[in-house]
């Protein structure tokens, strides 16, 4: 991998629109679903952005970290069409998760994730559907944030998923990316006390390999942070939602990008092909019925956790794995985990808390949706 090559548009000069703002000492960078004036909003596929005229205007969050002073460096790459969760993208460099050569680097904001890990950037965004920004966080040993809907603009990103797009960020320290939500929140976040913090006990035991568990549990006895356990979190739950959600993104996908998929056929990723063939071609009224199944799993979250409160689950079935040896449970437990919050609407923040024989392991911190402040106090008192 060259220095640079997780670039997709290194802007030279970096530009910087106020220069004595707050936040004047951020690097920030975007991926390539992100609008950046003058350049193309893509989606990971290069024949996609051939057919399609720069943006004419950044995304409402790129002005706004822009008018805070942020320096923007550019582009980055992203995988193809941003479903993979592997990183990965055939039409572009091959890249290297840098914190271990031979684990998988997560995706969609594979390129973002390297930045922000070697340095580069400070701040990173990108579209967190399918866990685009989650997820290679956790494999790279960041903060990532994802807001629960509503919180932040998304007018200017490429949509996947309506029901589940949401804005992503990703940051080395905890600080910088608390701050850069409350600068990005287009509402108050509500004004709740932190009452407890649950432990989803049953995620973690059934989903972690032995070796992660064990490093868990010395780190979990380490932190002295009293946790409430919630036993009965169970395995249909992360059925239920991972069934909702590859219900619906199917039909969004197929809606906003069908005609194109099947008329210019791109070579995608196996993995982003073998994806989109099981989720797409679901009829109207599967998606309808759908729908109000998904309102119903949002309202039994309440059965697990409790406004005030946040749950902590896995943010991915264990540590990052290695590039050869991904099986298929793996990559199934990593979409159930994500379609948690995306599914019921929740905020959610992964924590760079673990490693196992050097793997980064994120652990997440969820709240009910406008409680995203939450999210970071429950974080800041784990982390001192």
């Amino acid at each position: 991998m060259s220095e640079e090559s997780y670039f997709l548009k290194a802007l030279k000069p970096i530009r910087q629109d106020v220069p004595s703002g707050v936040m004047s000492r951020q690097r920030l960078v975007v991926g390539d679903c992100v609008s950046v004036k003058g350049l193309v909003t893509g989606i990971g596929i290069p024949e996609w952005s051939d057919g399609h005229a720069p943006a004419k205007n950044d995304a409402s969050v790129v002005t706004t970290l822009m008018h805070s002073g942020c320096k923007l460096l550019g582009k980055t790459q992203s995988d193809d069409f941003g479903t993979s969760i592997s990183g990965l993208n055939p039409f572009l460099a091959t890249l290297t998760n840098p914190i271990l050569p031979n684990i998988r680097l997560g995706g969609s904001s594979s390129g973002s994730a390297i930045a922000v890990a070697k340095g580069t950037a400070t701040i990173a965004i990108g579209n967190d559907c399918c866990g685009g920004v989650l997820i290679p966080a956790s494999y790279c040993h960041l903060f990532a944030y994802r807001p629960s809907q509503g919180m932040v603009d998304l007018r200017g990103v490429a949509a996947l998923s309506p029901s589940f797009d949401a804005i992503g960020f990703m940051t080395k320290k905890l600080p910088v990316l608390q701050q850069v939500a409350e600068k990005c929140w287009t509402k108050p976040a509500k004004a709740v006390r932190l009452r407890a913090m649950k432990y989803a006990t049953s995620l973690f035991q059934d989903l972690l390999p032995i070796e992660a568990m064990l490093e868990w549990e010395v780190t979990m006895n380490k932190a002295k942070i009293y946790v409430e356990h919630v036993p009965n979190f169970s395995k249909l739950a992360l059925t239920q939602a991972h069934n909702i959600h590859s219900v619906m993104l199917g039909r969004e996908v197929d809606l906003q990008y069908g005609q194109w998929l099947d008329v210019h056929n791109p070579k995608l990723s196996d993995e982003t092909a073998e994806h989109l063939e099981r989720i797409r071609g679901n009829s109207f009224k599967e998606f309808v019925v759908t729908k109000k199944k998904r309102e119903l799993f949002s309202d039994n979250m309440q059965g697990f956790f409790s406004s005030g409160e946040v749950l902590m689950i896995p943010t991915s079935p264990g540590q990052a794995p290695d590039n050869m040896f991904v099986d298929n449970t793996f990559l199934l437990n990593q979409r159930r985990l994500y379609a948690i919050a995306e599914v019921a609407g929740l905020a959610q923040l992964t924590i760079p808390f673990v490693t196992v024989d050097g793997a980064p392991m994120g652990i997440s911190f969820l709240a009910h949706p406008g409680e995203d402040r939450l999210l970071f106090e429950a974080a800041s008192r784990w982390l001192v």
